[in-house]
C-alpha cells in the first residue's frame, strides 16, 4: 500500500471543561446573519453599510463580523476581547460567571 492511500487514525479533539459553557452559548445566541453574508447597506449613500447594533452608517472596511451571532458591529460595538459584538460578548461575560 502506499503512503497517500494509507488509512490513518483520525485525530480527537482534546476535550475541554469549557465545552459544556461553548454549547449552552450557542443555544442561546441567535444567527442573525450566516458567515460571510454581507452587511446591509446604508439607505442614504451608495458607499456606506450599516453596524447591525447602533445602525450607523460606515464604510465595510470599518465593519467586522461577529463570529457567533454574525452581526456586523462598527468599532464602538465591537469587543476585541472575544472578537464578537456586544452583544455576544455580554452573553459570554454572564456564562463565565455561571461558571465560577
Amino acid at each position: 500500500m502506499t503512503l497517500w492511500k494509507k488509512n490513518w487514525p483520525a485525530k480527537t479533539a482534546p476535550k475541554s471543561k469549557d465545552a459544556p459553557v461553548l454549547g449552552e452559548l450557542k443555544k442561546e445566541i441567535a444567527v442573525m446573519r450566516k458567515q460571510g453574508e454581507p452587511p446591509a447597506k446604508d439607505p442614504g449613500s451608495f458607499a456606506q453599510y450599516m453596524c447591525d447594533l447602533c445602525t450607523t452608517p460606515h464604510p465595510v472596511s470599518e465593519l467586522r463580523q461577529c463570529v457567533l451571532c454574525g452581526r456586523w458591529a462598527c468599532e464602538a460595538c465591537w469587543k476585541d476581547e472575544y472578537y464578537t459584538c456586544k452583544s455576544c460578548a455580554g452573553l459570554i461575560k454572564i456564562h463565565m460567571l455561571k461558571g465560577e
